[in-house]
This record gives C-alpha cells, sequence and structure tokens, in this order.
C-alpha cells in the first residue's frame, strides 16, 4: 500500500511514450499513453503529432514523459565478436576516434555483439531545452532504437519496422540493423496489446522503466536531473492539492461543526428564554399561592377558633342519651367542583348521631332553642332504629349577632 502510494505521488499510473523522428517535412511526434493497472497495461491514447506546439497542446504534464530521439542526428550501428563489457572500447569500435566528451551514447550489449547509438550532446541538449522552453519535462530520454531490447523477448515476429530502421531477429537477439525509410506501418502483439510500428520504441522505453531495467549510457546523470526535475514538480502539486483538499476537507467540518453548534446554541437559548419565561410565571405563581395561603391559613385559624367555641357551648348541654355521629362546622352547600367558588353554610352546624330516648332528645332540642348564641334548630332527619332508639339530623343556625362578636373576638 505504502509502495503505491509513494508511486502515485511521485509519478502516478500513467505514462507517456513520446518518438521524436525527423523528415523533409519536419519533425514528427509519435504520442503513445499507457495506464498501468493492477494485473496489466492498457493504451488510454496514441496519436501523431506535427510540430511541439500540437505536443504541448496535447500533452498531459502531470504524466511523466519518456522520449525516443530518433532524428539524423542519431547514428546507430552494429558491432560483432566483442570481446569486452566496457561500453567506452564498444563505442570506440563502432566510432573510432570519437571525442566522448562531446557526445552521448547508448549502448545494447549481446551475447557476441552490440548496437551501439551515439548522437552529438550539442543536439540533444538543444531538443531538451526546446521541450524545457515548452513546459514539457520529461523524465528519461533514449537514442535510436536502444529501447528494443526491452520488448524483444515478448516480440515473435523475426523483422521489426520502427521509424527510420528495420530490426531482424533471432532468439531474442538483435542481428541486424539497416536504415530503413519507408513509411509501411506493422501491427505487432505484446502480451495482448496490439502495438503499431510507430509507437514500439516508445512503448519498449515505457516498459523499461516499469521493469527498472538498467541502461548502458554516459548521460545517466543527465536523465537523474530530469527525473527529480519532473518529479520534484509532481510532488509539489500532489502536495499543493492533497493541501487544498485537506484545508477545504477541514473548512467543511469546522462549516458542519459550527452549524451544528449554531442551532445547539440556538436550541439552548431558545430553551433558556422558556425557561425564564417559565421561571417567572412560577414565581408569580408561587407568590399568589403564598398569599392564598396566607389567607387560607388567617381564615383557618379565625374558623378554628370560631368552631372551638361554638362547639364547646353546644357540648355543655348533650343528654347522656345522645351519642353523635358527626358534627359539621359552616358545611358546604354544593359539592366541590373544578373552577368553581367554595360556597359554605355560614353560621350553621350540622350534628347527626343517635337518640335512646325520645323525651330526652325533645327536651335536649327545647334547651337548645333557648340559647343565646343559637337562632333556630331545625330537625332536619328522625328515623326509628326500634322502639326506643332513632337517628337524627339536626341544624343548628348561630346568632348572627354573637357569631359576630366571636369574629372579632
Amino acid at each position: 500500500m505504502l509502495t503505491k502510494l509513494k508511486t502515485y505521488i511521485y509519478e502516478g499510473f500513467t505514462y507517456t511514450g513520446l518518438e521524436v523522428t525527423r523528415s523533409e517535412q519536419g519533425e514528427t511526434y509519435f504520442l503513445l499513453e499507457i495506464k498501468k493497472t493492477n494485473t496489466e497495461l492498457l493504451i488510454t491514447h496514441k496519436k501523431e503529432l506535427n510540430g511541439l506546439g500540437e505536443v504541448t497542446k496535447t500533452l498531459n504534464m502531470q504524466h511523466p514523459i519518456f522520449v525516443c530521439i530518433n532524428t539524423p542526428n542519431v547514428l546507430t550501428k552494429k558491432v560483432d565478436n566483442v570481446n569486452t563489457t566496457n561500453c567506452e572500447a564498444l563505442v570506440d569500435r563502432a566510432f573510432p576516434n570519437l571525442d566522448l566528451d562531446n557526445f552521448y551514447y547508448e549502448v545494447i550489449r549481446q551475447a557476441s555483439s552490440a548496437i551501439v547509438t551515439i548522437s552529438k550532446k550539442e543536439s540533444i541538449d538543444g531538443l531538451i531545452k526546446r521541450f524545457q522552453e515548452s513546459k514539457i519535462k520529461i523524465s528519461k530520454f533514449s537514442l535510436g532504437i536502444s529501447a528494443i531490447e526491452n520488448v524483444l523477448r515478448y516480440v515473435e515476429d523475426e523483422l521489426i519496422v520502427v521509424p527510420n530502421y528495420q530490426i531482424s531477429i533471432l532468439d531474442n537477439t538483435i542481428e541486424n540493423v539497416v536504415p530503413h525509410t519507408s513509411d509501411i506501418e506493422q501491427k505487432y502483439m505484446i502480451n495482448g496489446l496490439e502495438l503499431h510500428s510507430d509507437h514500439l520504441l516508445s512503448f519498449a522505453l515505457i516498459l523499461g522503466h516499469l521493469g527498472q531495467n538498467k541502461t548502458n549510457t554516459n548521460f545517466d546523470g543527465v536523465s537523474e536531473r530530469l527525473e527529480w526535475g519532473f518529479k520534484n514538480d509532481r510532488i509539489f502539486n500532489q502536495i499543493l492539492k492533497i493541501s487544498l483538499a485537506f484545508f477545504m476537507v477541514l473548512l467543511l467540518g469546522n462549516f458542519v461543526i459550527y452549524n451544528l453548534y449554531h442551532e445547539e446554541v440556538g436550541t439552548l437559548n431558545a430553551a433558556i428564554t422558556a425557561t425564564s419565561s417559565q421561571k417567572d410565571e412560577l414565581t408569580l405563581l408561587d407568590a399568589s399561592v403564598q398569599r392564598k395561603q396566607e389567607r387560607v391559613e388567617t381564615l383557618s385559624a379565625s374558623s378554628n377558633s370560631k368552631a372551638t367555641y361554638y362547639l364547646d357551648l353546644f357540648a355543655q348541654n348533650i343528654p347522656n342519651s345522645i351519642l353523635l355521629d358527626e358534627i359539621k362546622y359552616q358545611p358546604l352547600t354544593k359539592p366541590l367542583r373544578e373552577k368553581k367558588p367554595v360556597l359554605l353554610e355560614e353560621r350553621v352546624l350540622l350534628i347527626s348521631g343517635i337518640s335512646k330516648d325520645v323525651n330526652a332528645f325533645s327536651l335536649w332540642i327545647e334547651a337548645l332553642e333557648k340559647q343565646e348564641w343559637i337562632n333556630a334548630v331545625e330537625t332536619l332527619d328522625y328515623d326509628y332504629i326500634s322502639k326506643n332508639t332513632s337517628s337524627f339530623l339536626i341544624e343548628i343556625e348561630f346568632n348572627k349577632r354573637s357569631h359576630e362578636d366571636q369574629h372579632q373576638k
């Protein structure tokens, strides 16, 4: 996973191959775009372009660009019967007395032969400079047909045609390289990929990079500088994109959190306002209840005082034959109902009980009627339970003046 992430940051998974050739009509560029997936390579784009201006408009500068320089300024020669692995010795044998300070070379070493390709540094550096002036940052370049060695084991054909050259193959070895000017286009199958001859060298150069194949050149330092120049730009762009994405996500997260916080604060403020309003209402209600409670306590105290007074007077003359069941002081005129006033029969005492002597009961009633504090006595109910026993309910109305005097006390 880390390897894939590192690869993505450094170069991505899409690669562009660009072969540069030149004819009487001017420079021609054969562009090939390859995308690497987990298991295969896919051709995503290919095109023939005329002029560097078209190349600039077509290329995606975020993809690594591999340039195969195959112009008339590049010379290729095969050397047979070699008995050395020293590249400079092979170059000197192919091109005697060559001043290597002024030339770039690239060598394909084989069992008994070598393919040597050279070009003047001035020519190659000039082309690279033109690319850079057009804002094209190449990652790697190759001379002539040198990149072809990366695909030899995959090609079954014995004759390969690429721009400017015809290559004879025998047992995955280059037997002969002949200049070729025909415009006939050949097709080759490489592990299921169909490639035209114009794009074969570009594909081979990309394949060599993916396979990390080592090359034999004297411009490795130039290639490394180009590669790191591209990687630095890409890393900067990727970090910039990641940073922007990170800050966008961060800002979005802050915005979402702020909204949630703002909504929560709004809800809490509304709750506080409602609570404050309810608190005020409760305070007012509590004050009202407190006032009413004080009134009730005052009235209750007064009522209790009057009730005690009248009950004391009433109890002084109760005969032994009278048994009391219930005494109600100022009874309700109507049953209690919600949101209705409480109505009392003022100056009234209701007494219920049992009488065991009829004559004694009558005398007791007469005695009550003679009391100064009593205005009237009324028998509301009188029922015989047995011969000498009866239940009764009487109502005593207090004398108004006596009631007021007690109230003032």
